[in-house]
C-alpha cells in the first residue's frame, strides 16, 4: 500500500527507473545485480518504493519498500491510507464469484491453502480483471474493487510477495489432483495442449532463461504450457518450463508425464483423425 504523503523521488544514479502501467507512473529502485557466469549476462533485481505524484512529478508517494531502502530519509507525519475508495466496481467480481460458486473452489482452495484461501481468489480475480500479476500494484486495484478476504482486508504488496512465495510444489499438485478427481477417468477425452512464453523481468527467478521469446524481445523468458479438455474447454493442468527450451521438448515431457494416453492428431484437409 502506498503511504497518503509525499516525498522526493530518490537521487540514486543509475539506480531508480519510472515504469507507467496505464495512467500511473510507478518509481522503481535498482537494490542489487546478480551475474551469471554460466549464462554471461547480469540479472538487475528491482522492487517499486512508491507511485509518482502527478501534481509534482518530482515527488512521489512512497511504500513500505521506500523505507526498508531508504531508512535515513526524513518522513512527515504518516496518514492513514486504509479505507476505500467510494465507488467500488463489482461488475466482473460478481461473475468471476459465481464461477467459483460453481466449480466450489472455495472449498477445494480451503483445503490445500487453509485460512489464505481468500487472499489467493483475490489475486486470481485482480490477474484477471486487470490483466496483471505484478504484487505491487494489487493494492490499487483492492482500493476499489471487492475482495473475498474477510472485511475485504486490503494487504499489502510484501504480504502478497510472501504469500506467493510460500506456496509450494506440492500444493500446486495437489490442487491439480483435487480439480480431476471428480472426472469420469473411463470416460474419452479429447487433449488440446498448447505452449507460449513470456517475458520476466524479476531477477530471481530460475526458469527465467534467455530463449526463443514469439514477441523477439530480447529478455529472459518463462515457457508455459496448457492442456484442456476441447470439449467442455476446461482446463485440465499447467506446467512450466525454463526459458532456453524448445517447445517440442515440453511436448515431449508432457507425453510421458500423462499415463495411458493415446495420441490423435486431427487432419483439417482430410477431415480425418490419425491414431496412435
Amino acid at each position: 500500500m502506498y503511504f497518503d504523503f509525499t516525498v522526493e523521488i530518490p537521487e540514486s544514479k543509475g539506480k531508480i527507473t519510472r515504469k507507467k502501467i496505464k495512467d500511473v507512473t510507478y518509481i522503481n529502485y535498482e537494490y542489487d545485480r546478480i551475474y551469471k557466469p554460466e549464462k554471461q549476462y547480469t540479472i538487475p533485481k528491482r522492487t517499486t518504493i512508491g507511485r509518482r505524484c502527478e501534481e509534482d512529478i518530482e515527488k512521489m508517494y512512497p511504500n513500505a519498500n521506500y523505507l526498508k531502502y531508504f531508512p535515513d530519509k526524513e518522513l512527515p507525519d504518516k496518514k492513514d491510507r486504509s479505507k476505500r475508495s467510494c465507488c467500488l466496481r463489482i461488475g466482473s467480481y460478481l461473475m468471476i464469484q459465481k464461477i467459483i460458486k460453481d466449480y466450489e473452489l472455495d472449498t477445494m482452495l480451503k483445503r490445500i491453502l487453509g485460512k489464505n484461501e481468500d487472499l489467493f481468489l483475490d489475486l486470481v480475480t485482480y490477474s484477471i480483471i486487470a490483466e496483471n500479476n505484478a504484487a505491487q500494484y494489487y493494492p490499487d486495484y483492492a482500493y476499489n474493487h471487492p475482495l473475498f478476504t474477510s472485511d475485504m482486508h486490503i494487504y499489502s504488496d510484501s504480504k502478497v510477495s510472501d504469500f506467493l512465495s510460500e506456496i509450494t510444489i506440492n500444493q500446486s499438485v495437489g490442487f491439480l489432483n483435487e480439480w480431476n478427481a471428480s472426472r469420469n477417468h473411463r470416460e474419452q477425452i479429447y487433449i488440446s495442449y498448447d505452449s507460449t512464453n513470456m517475458t520476466c523481468q524479476a531477477g530471481d527467478i530460475d526458469l527465467a532463461e534467455f530463449g526463443h521469446s514469439k514477441t523477439g524481445d530480447d529478455k529472459p523468458i518463462i515457457n508455459h504450457a496448457i492442456a484442456y479438455d476441447r470439449t467442455n474447454r476446461e482446463p485440465l493442468f499447467c506446467e512450466d518450463y525454463p526459458g532456453s527450451g524448445m517447445s517440442t521438448l515440453f511436448w515431449t515431457i508432457f507425453i510421458r508425464s500423462v499415463p495411458d494416453i493415446r495420441l490423435v492428431f486431427y487432419n483439417p484437409k482430410s477431415h480425418a483423425n490419425v491414431c496412435y
